[in-house]
């Protein structure tokens, strides 16, 4: 895993007041989750499953396809290993920028990596796989269903990953897994981690053929998934809701946040279909703006820099409540004010 990966809020001890760094939505409601764990403390007490069958049925019936159609993970990220190791040695193109966990899990299972050069591609070998995340991390934007859907269906030597992971952060149609269950080339990744905002608890599956989640089922460590990981997904499949209550109403904020972003001279601010946009400053390092930031007002960013293809002028921030918001504009506004002086 690369330096500076995801949300660094554990470095800033104290002075984080607005995390705008993470790309899960940081105002939820736990009181009820955190009820239900605490009856079941003693969980803690004895091993988990050693593989969590009972969580995967949840999930299968949720999804309307067989539990062998499903492997539960130790958060998405699990699921990317997994099947980096499955693929040992293959040609996995990742376009770029996305996520780094794709091209560090190949390099890991000794991939020949492409990050979808043309000339890289005449020369690759014609048995490869295809990571696609959608929504895209960092940049926000989303394929479209009917597109993915031919691609895969069309391109049956190729195995396509396609990381839906923010799914619950658009309102743009994605795959459904009881769709493309009978697809043989396809998997799909989820997360709990995001759908319903627990980070923290790791948490995540993969959908496909049973015969490739089975493959996959007998790389895996036992034990993967903790108990209160397992106890948390099945309470949340049964009562839970998704982290987000309105996501139109979110997502008009996001579009709020990024307007108020592109008026600051100086800032180049990308669409985006998702609760987090990616941004490019003119003339300043975003590394420079993110020490501005946390030092002088406890707002957190996510420098993009050590995403590939991406400089240090990129940075990253997901929409917070409208006040959080506007204190963040605020802030940026007046750092580069002072620079350009």
């Amino acid at each position: 895993m690369i330096e500076g990966h995801g949300d660094d809020i554990y470095r800033y001890d104290d002075l984080v007041k607005v995390n705008f760094s993470g790309n899960v939505y940081q105002h939820s409601d736990f009181s009820a989750l955190k009820r239900h764990l605490m009856e079941h403390f003693d969980l803690l007490s004895n091993y988990p499953e050693p593989q969590p069958r009972s969580l995967e049925k949840f999930i299968a019936f949720k999804e309307g396809i067989s539990p062998e159609s499903v492997l539960v993970t130790n958060g998405a990220t699990e699921a990317i290993y997994l099947i980096a190791q499955l693929y040992h040695g293959s040609a996995s193109i990742i376009p770029q920028p996305t996520f780094s966990e794709y091209a560090d899990a190949c390099r890991i299972h000794h991939h020949i990596i492409s990050y979808e050069n043309t000339d890289d591609l005449t020369q690759l070998p014609h048995d490869r796989v295809y990571w696609i995340c959608n929504p895209n991390n960092p940049s926000g934007n989303v394929l479209m269903k009917g597109f993915l859907d031919y691609l895969v269906r069309r391109s049956p030597r190729y195995t396509f990953v396609v990381d839906q992971s923010y799914e619950g952060y658009t309102l743009e149609p994605l795959l459904v897994a009881r769709e493309m269950n009978g697809v043989p080339n396809l998997l799909l990744l989820h997360s709990f981690s995001k759908t319903y905002g627990i980070p923290g608890l790791r948490l995540g599956y993969v959908t496909g053929h049973p015969n490739t989640i089975q493959l996959l089922r007998t790389l895996r460590q036992p034990w993967a998934v903790n108990s209160m990981a397992i106890e948390a997904g099945k309470y949340l499949l049964k009562k839970g809701k998704p982290v987000i209550a309105d996501l139109k109403a979110y997502l008009e904020e996001t579009e709020r946040l990024r307007k108020g972003l592109r008026q600051i001279e100086g800032v180049r601010v990308f669409e985006t279909k998702t609760n987090y946009m990616l941004c490019e400053l003119e003339h300043v390092t975003a590394t420079d703006l993110k020490y501005y930031l946390i030092h002088e007002h406890g707002l957190l960013i996510r420098d993009c820099a050590n995403f590939y293809g991406l400089s240090n002028h990129f940075f990253r921030v997901a929409a917070q409540q409208p006040e959080e918001n506007d204190l963040l504009v605020a802030a940026i506004r007046e750092y580069l004010a002072d620079f350009q002086k």
